[in-house]
């Protein structure tokens, strides 16, 4: 598995494990904007309700790129702005 942060690549499950329970262990919420799936292949535009470790709130707009091939995860892209995190 390839996990993509805004270009960065990480390469295995375990990496990518990593990245998401660090972006993961701040979400309070979410809310789907926008789902699109062809085939093995799905992206989406998802805002995330956030509590940085500090407690300091904020929201943020990811876009999110899957690709599936036969019925495991091939990659992982996320893609957003970064000003807003600590």
């Amino acid at each position: 598995m390839t996990f993509t942060n805004n270009g960065k690549q990480l390469q295995g499950k375990d990496a990518a494990l990593e990245g998401f329970r660090r972006f993961f262990s701040m979400v309070q919420s979410l809310e789907v904007k926008e789902l699109i799936v062809d085939e093995e292949k799905a992206s989406a535009v998802i805002r995330y309700a956030l509590q940085s470790p500090k407690g300091n709130t904020f929201s943020s707009d990811v876009a999110e790129f899957i690709s599936v091939k036969n019925g495991k995860f091939v990659s992982f892209a996320i893609y957003f702005d970064t000003a807003p995190y600590p």
